[in-house]
């Protein structure tokens, strides 16, 4: 059932937060990653978010093209303006924010998988895209885009019908996509106002990361890396220990589990 999104009450209630104080809805866009990329182009404020009920054109990491139901889901992107030294820190407090927003409004127990994809029962439910614009060595902006499957039937759309879940197939009823993006908002803004002293969104990111201590096979392009899932360093790179006993670092890229 398709339900259209209310954010007028959300806006007022985080007025004087960092993030959701001035959000754009629209019902339908190609993407909000584009929409928010614009607004930062004019120099909108920080914390300006773009939420929509469809898009035609949404896409995840790699280039793939997003599914999602309208008026199903939560698909919605945050413009920032951080420091060059906060960048690292945006995939984990953007991933640990919808993690814990989603614990706090269904008491599901969700996990991670490398480097921000959020799971449940070892099935997709919400993916992270981090676009950012660099000029003369300095950031000019970043835009933290979030497709979360609410109240979808991933199983209706045959190419992610084994892979994919959501949030009312998990509940067994409908969830408020009011409530859960209200309540990522304000996750993400209390974690965006303490980056500089993040150590211990780190420790519950990387407590989280079921792919540690996993052998897996990590694609980047035409790259591949294969081995163990060891650790991961102060910047969130995956330290991979291949079989040969070398570690490799790996900042993004494809993980699947090799057993």
């Amino acid at each position: 059932m398709s339900v259209q999104l209310s954010v007028e009450a959300i806006q007022s209630r985080l007025s004087s937060a960092s993030i959701g104080h001035r959000i754009l809805y629209l019902p339908s866009v190609n993407s909000t990653m584009d929409v928010a990329r614009r607004e930062a182009e004019q120099g909108a404020p920080e914390g300006t978010v773009v939420v929509a009920d469809e898009q035609t054109a949404g896409r995840g990491r790699f280039g793939r093209h997003w599914v999602s139901g309208s008026g199903q889901n939560l698909l919605f992107s945050v413009v920032l303006y951080p420091e060059q030294t906060a960048l690292a820190g945006l995939n984990i407090i953007a991933s640990v924010a919808a993690l814990t927003a989603i614990q706090r409004t269904t008491a599901l127990s969700p996990t991670l998988k490398w480097p921000n994809d959020i799971l449940i029962a070892g099935k997709k439910m919400s993916g992270i895209l981090i676009e950012t614009a660099v000029q003369d060595g300095g950031v000019r902006y970043a835009v933290l885009g979030f497709g979360i499957n609410v109240n979808f039937d991933p199983s209706q759309t045959p190419e992610i019908a084994e892979s994919g879940t959501s949030l009312s197939k998990e509940l067994g009823k409908q969830v408020s996509r009011e409530a859960l993006l209200e309540a990522i908002l304000e996750e993400l803004s209390t974690l965006y106002e303490r980056l500089k002293a993040w150590a211990t969104v780190r420790h519950r990111w990387e407590a989280s990361l079921e792919t540690l201590g996993s052998h897996v096979r990590v694609q980047w392009g035409d790259q591949v890396e294969e081995g163990v899932a060891e650790a991961v360093d102060p910047d969130g790179n995956l330290l991979l220990r291949r079989s040969d006993g070398t570690v490799v670092t790996l900042s993004g890229g494809d993980v699947a589990s090799q057993g």
